[in-house]
């Protein structure tokens, strides 16, 4: 039995619409996925960001602080990542220190397990790589560490709240 020519290009596009999608499927579900657990202090900065290539899958994750900020960050894979390590190529810019949260997160099937987290902080201005390994995935952060912003003043040079008390 022959097939016609527009069922063959037909079949053709479907095939290489299925390749195309597993393409996809394969290069998206590798990794673990971070996410920010504290705000930033008023003034300052703690921003965690996906960097993603133009199918929208996540390649790494790019992470601003104020000098002096720690942020709080938790490593999920269909639950909270197991065997979770991160560690700083310059920890003279950026530290990390592991963390326990008081809080349990769903485990796919399993139940219930206690979240994966650190702390990044936020020691001296400049850029350095944070390496998270688990046995879930790998993750690169690149990290940015901006100065503290100046000490807020009023128009008169005293700091914010000061100066005004008992004067009419």
């Amino acid at each position: 039995m022959k097939m016609s020519k527009s069922k063959s290009s037909s079949f053709m596009g479907l095939a290489y619409a299925f390749v195309a999608i597993a393409a996809i499927v394969a290069m998206s579900g590798c990794n673990p996925y971070l996410r920010a657990e504290s705000p930033a202090p008023p003034g300052r900065s703690a921003r965690l960001d996906e960097v993603t290539n133009w199918w929208g899958v996540i390649k790494s994750y790019r992470m601003e602080l104020s000098q002096g900020v720690a942020l709080a960050m938790t490593c999920y894979y269909g639950g909270p990542c197991e065997k979770m390590k991160v560690t700083s190529e310059d920890p003279n810019v950026a530290d990390v220190r592991p963390a326990s949260f008081g809080v349990l997160e769903h485990n796919g099937l399993a139940g219930t397990a206690t979240a994966s987290a650190v702390v990044i902080v936020g020691k001296t201005p400049g850029s350095t790589k944070l390496h998270l390994t688990s046995k879930d995935g790998d993750r690169e952060i690149v990290v940015t560490i901006i100065e503290q912003p100046p000490a807020m003043t009023e128009p008169s040079g005293g700091a914010v709240g000061e100066g005004r008390r008992g004067r009419r």
